[in-house]
């Protein structure tokens, strides 16, 4: 009798042990190539393999993951409601494409000269998303989805077809660039928008004699062909990057894997500031080594620049406001951050 009892314990624990086990699907994805940006780099080659990784390590489910990339399911600006609606389970989004719906996220651009490591950009922008819940709460609130954690994108330069070393040189020359940074021109160059697929040609053409760009692309798009020039003006490093799932897709997991997921997203931040450090030594290297000329502008040009941009991020801050964000707080909290990570502003803003 013992005997049969311990067998029919044993047999119950382990169907109670398949039972608890489960298999399934997770699909990951964004709008940009592997690999194009350091955020992507990291969603491949450190996100997905990990996920997998510590599911089945540290738990007893297996995953299979699937990994789509560059608009094999959503474009750049598709991918915030592509994972609302469940074409993705986990996205990876660059928020500066979400103009309206992200406007909130992308307070860093907002701030131009900030620092040009991402490492201190990192700390500094995921302790104001801890600071401040309404840069995340939407996610869920409107987008059935939750923020899992940001990313950094690396130090914007500038590229151009010809030499220039003052900020008066830049008058009457048509630079590029997309969204935000186009504010970053104010006062000096006529800002084009237009888009790096478009900056080959264009700056060939004569369209544009500018790209605001990271060292990267610079040579990724192979501008370096067309525009000799590479200037470190340290506009500085982003954070408008994210990662989020699905809330179904969230709702059906163990709390284990959740658990999993919620750690990963929460690293993912740290192991894309370290890559964006590499992206950035990596392009000026290669950019030096291809003949392209490259230099860092003066800190007097630099406060010059700044000076010229002084109303920018106030202007920027008060139409947080009007949104019902808390544009300044955000804002001035971000500054304190960065300051207290040792950098050094050229121009003190003034936010109201």
């Amino acid at each position: 009798m013992k005997k049969n009892i311990i067998k029919l314990l044993a047999i119950l624990f382990f169907v109670t042990n398949v039972a608890s086990a489960e298999e399934f699907t997770l699909r990951l994805g964004g709008g940009h190539p592997i690999g194009l940006l350091e955020y992507t780099k990291t969603a491949h080659e450190w996100f997905a393999p990990e996920l997998k990784k510590r599911i089945e390590t540290k738990t007893k489910h297996t995953v299979k993951i699937q990994e789509l990339h560059g608009g094999q399911v959503a474009k750049l600006t598709d991918v915030l409601e592509a994972t609302r609606d469940g074409l993705l389970d986990i996205g990876f989004i660059s928020l500066i494409f979400e103009p309206s719906n992200g406007f909130v996220n992308n307070f860093t651009l907002m701030l131009p000269f900030g620092s040009p490591d991402a490492k201190a950009v990192t700390k500094a922008s995921m302790a104001t998303y801890k600071k401040f819940p309404e840069l995340t709460a939407y996610f869920e609130k409107d987008f059935n989805q939750k923020w899992l954690g940001g990313a950094c994108l690396g130090n914007y330069g500038m590229g151009t077809k010809f030499a220039w070393n003052e900020f008066k040189d830049l008058k009457g020359k048509k630079i590029a660039g997309a969204g935000i940074n186009l504010e970053w021109l104010a006062g000096g160059a006529t800002p084009v928008a237009s888009n790096l697929n478009e900056a080959y040609q264009s700056i060939q053409s004569g369209v544009y004699e500018g790209y605001l760009s990271t060292a990267p692309w610079w040579s990724t798009f192979k501008l370096n062909e067309v525009g000799p020039h590479f200037t470190k003006t340290d506009f500085g490093a982003q954070f408008f990057n994210a990662v989020t799932i699905n809330m179904t897709t969230w709702k059906k997991l163990p709390k284990d894997v959740q658990d999993i997921i919620i750690q990963l997203g929460s690293e993912w931040a740290d192991v894309t500031a370290a890559t964006c450090v590499q992206y950035e030594n990596d392009g000026l290297k290669k950019l030096k080594d291809s003949g392209v000329n490259v230099k860092t502008i003066s800190e007097a040009t630099k406060k010059e620049w700044a000076t010229a941009l002084k109303d920018v991020p106030n202007k920027f801050a008060q139409e947080l406001n009007k949104k019902g964000y808390k544009g300044s707080e955000i804002m001035k909290f971000y500054i304190s951050e960065l300051e207290k990570n040792g950098h050094k502003w050229p121009y003190k803003y003034q936010i109201n």
